[in-house]
């Protein structure tokens, strides 16, 4: 078990929205709004549709985060208040979004603004940075895992820290005189515009910062900001910006998707089948909400999951001795998360016993969890390990 004692040095959006001292629940919270009647449903925004939410500049800052070897991991992330800004200077949304998504992004405004709240049903915290979305990506930097030809999926990915390290690592790769083989990343959040307002932006700064946009940066016939994701800069939004990102993930045979709505609605069929990774951050934080993220999490898993193998400390993820594939679920979190009832403790209770907190018809795979990363002091935090058996 890896146990690192070190504090995160960044200047966070995670304001305690969780803490008990505040005197109310997270219910509450929402001020007497009524919740809606049922979840937000499935469904994904393409690429196209991403692009077209975009303004024509977009502000980033650094977030760094320090390793247990003392370095720091440095990622580039969308400004809040660039964010704010867009949704202030929308005009007409209902003509361009339509009226569901206008909507979400009058929802997301609000929340911008009230950076401790989460609302079941409406917001669920996907515009901030969360600590243990940090822990998770300085566990995957423990690993170094090779991601080339896997299937990867992140739930309520908001800003997406964990996937941008992957990303980081596959830009990073150069280009192969072979085809490499295809490389899905698959990033889901309860909310499309922290989709579209803080997960793609982020998505795309991952690449432009990386060796994979050179050749787009050698040959713009503008000025561009520095490669250096340790200084804050605006990044211009441009049609010959938008052919070279996807030229680059034709390249390298990367295909990402951006998945909305609730957990228990995710189709996975849709999204082509099962995962070789399924990573989630700061998600068991309700218990009411833990039966449909479990069920997904065992669905969503390569069905043997049986221990992959050990190399030089580094975990492999090559097929096991069967034949069969492993798959690798990891969960970050707090240990408890105050005024809200949810924790690692209740989460390990629902992976071992798929008869509580059951969301569907069908029974789901009995888990397995080990303590592969832990934070003493204050809250404690962990990465988990989930087997299915």
């Amino acid at each position: 078990m890896f146990k690192f004692e070190f504090d995160l040095q960044d200047d966070l959006d995670d304001l305690d929205a969780f803490s008990a001292s505040e005197g109310k629940t997270v219910d509450e919270k929402s001020n007497g709004k009524e919740l809606p009647e049922s979840a937000q449903t499935f469904g994904e925004i393409s690429l196209d549709d991403l692009f077209g939410s975009l303004p024509s500049l977009i502000s980033y800052s650094p977030l760094q985060a320090l390793l247990s070897s003392g370095e720091h991991l440095t990622f580039a992330r969308r400004d809040l208040f660039d964010a704010r800004f867009q949704l202030i200077s929308g005009s007409g949304e209902e003509t361009r979004y339509g009226e569901e998504q206008a909507e979400d992004h009058a929802t997301a405004l609000q929340f911008l603004d009230a950076p401790s709240d989460l609302v079941p049903g409406v917001y669920e915290g996907g515009l901030k940075t969360w600590e243990c979305s940090i822990d998770l990506a300085a566990y995957l930097d423990e690993l170094k895992l090779t991601y080339n030809g896997k299937r990867i999926l992140e739930l309520g990915c908001g800003t997406a820290i964990p996937s941008l390290y992957i990303l980081r690592s596959l830009f990073s790769s150069s280009q192969q005189s072979e085809a490499p083989s295809e490389t899905n990343i698959h990033l889901q959040d309860y909310n499309r515009s922290v989709l579209e307002l803080i997960t793609f932006p982020n998505v795309l700064l991952a690449w432009y910062l990386s060796p994979a946009s050179l050749s787009y940066r050698e040959s713009a016939a503008d000025p561009l900001p520095p490669v250096e994701p340790a200084q804050p800069n605006e990044l211009p939004i441009t049609p010959s910006l938008t052919e070279a990102f996807r030229t680059s993930l034709l390249l390298l045979n990367i295909k990402i998707r951006f998945f909305y709505g609730s957990w228990d609605s995710f189709d996975l069929s849709r999204a082509n089948g099962k995962y070789d990774v399924v990573l989630t951050s700061e998600t068991i934080y309700r218990t009411d909400s833990l039966g449909s993220l479990v069920q997904l999490l065992s669905d969503a898993c390569a069905e043997d999951d049986s221990l992959a193998k050990m190399t030089e400390a580094k975990l492999s993820l090559a097929p096991s001795q069967n034949g069969s594939p492993t798959s690798l679920c990891l969960v970050a979190a707090k240990v408890l998360y105050f005024g809200v009832g949810g924790g690692v403790s209740d989460f390990i209770h629902a992976v071992e016993d798929p008869d509580i907190y059951s969301c569907r018809e069908r029974k789901r795979r009995r888990g397995d969890v080990e303590t592969v990363w832990e934070k003493t002091g204050g809250v404690g935090r962990k990465v988990l390990r989930v087997k299915w058996s």
